[in-house]
């Protein structure tokens, strides 16, 4: 079985779909030389990142060249786009799984541009054999909003990298001796952080750090803001030292967010044992679970007394509870349910795979 795996997204390693490309390179990098004899891998991967997971794959340069020709691409027995923004497409004749991650587009666009988007995600799951999606919220929703038919349907969660281990970084302009709230991702509408601005008046006795990708319309409204707001900082985007070491030392996570198709950073923020503060929006409640206290509302006031009510309950117990939880998002298990889905498709046996809690 020859196989093509899409980590095009790799050209953007520090959003959270370039991260999960990583952790699939990975992956590979360790198991490929174990795979069934006659199966072979080949990552689809920027030139940056031809050989970056070792000799035992193979890889293809992602070329514009091959969005606009997919015919000048080999045939493959079974082609995997990640997810479903992917600009590359196999040739007439491979099989291709589509990944589909969210339909924020659903709750950010209005009018035409919603359905114009609409009208991609359909083509992609026209095209696809089967279609997977990464927490059963957004296959919800995608079976509300789209004509799916009797097109095989998959939930896979995703696999969430551990960050417990490495090298470790405060990002600049931290202050290390007062405990700081920690809200992590790109700073767009759709992540209500100016909603934590107001809540952080009340909790003077935190500084909060916003970390992420900050070139946002949004985000420079936000910066202008910073000067009343002196416990708030907004650092931009961090490597993977820096990241982990806002895990390590934050007090919680808070995480307002609208629209999420999963949520990486509630996982990554328990694999810590840390306090996860979220809203009840889309896959939100799914992925955090009991594990997570919740907002009900975006009220400052309110917001601020579910922050400190829940610290003042977070004990050890419900730490370790959440190590645990939190372990089980690897990607051992994710991958190997992908391969099942391959093994599947790749021979037209189109039985489902096994959820990620059985």
């Amino acid at each position: 079985m020859n196989i093509l795996i899409d980590l095009s997204i790799l050209r953007h390693p520090y959003c959270g779909l370039g991260q999960i490309a990583l952790n699939y390179g990975r992956w590979y990098a360790r198991h490929a030389q174990g795979l069934e004899p006659g199966t072979a891998v080949t990552l689809l991967v920027p030139r940056s990142h031809i050989g970056a997971f070792g000799k035992d794959v193979r890889y293809i340069e992602a070329k514009d060249i091959y969005r606009l020709l997919p015919w000048l691409l080999p045939r493959f027995d079974l082609w995997h786009s990640i997810h479903q923004l992917s600009p590359f497409r196999p040739g007439r004749g491979t099989p291709r799984i589509v990944t589909i991650h969210d339909l924020n587009f659903l709750y950010e666009k209005h009018g035409a541009k919603q359905q114009r988007y609409l009208r991609r995600l359909q083509r992609e799951c026209d095209s696809a054999k089967a279609v997977c999606f990464i927490s059963q919220f957004a296959r919800t929703t995608a079976e509300e909003h789209l004509r799916l038919g009797s097109t095989p349907r998959y939930t896979v969660y995703n696999g969430v990298e551990s960050l417990v281990d490495g090298p470790q970084q405060p990002p600049a302009g931290i202050d290390t001796d007062k405990p700081f709230l920690l809200s992590i991702g790109v700073v767009k509408p759709k992540k209500n952080i100016h909603t934590l601005f107001p809540t952080m008046d009340l909790l003077t006795e935190y500084n909060l750090v916003v970390a992420g990708d900050d070139r946002d319309a949004y985000a420079r409204q936000l910066r202008t803001q910073l000067p009343a707001h002196p416990n708030i900082l907004m650092t931009g985007t961090v490597g993977e030292a820096e990241r982990r070491w806002l895990y390590a030392h934050c007090t919680a996570l808070l995480m307002p967010s609208l629209s999420e198709g999963f949520g990486l950073p509630v996982v990554e923020a328990m694999q810590w044992g840390k306090p996860v503060f979220a809203s009840r929006c889309t896959s939100l409640p799914e992925i955090g679970g009991q594990h997570a206290f919740y907002f009900d509302d975006f009220n400052a006031q309110h917001m601020a007394a579910t922050i400190r009510n829940g610290l003042s309950r977070y004990t050890s117990t419900m730490a370790a509870q959440a190590i645990d939880y939190a372990a089980t998002f690897d990607y051992e298990r994710h991958l190997q349910q992908y391969w099942r889905i391959y093994t599947a498709v790749a021979e037209s046996r189109l039985a489902p795979a096994p959820h990620h809690d059985e």
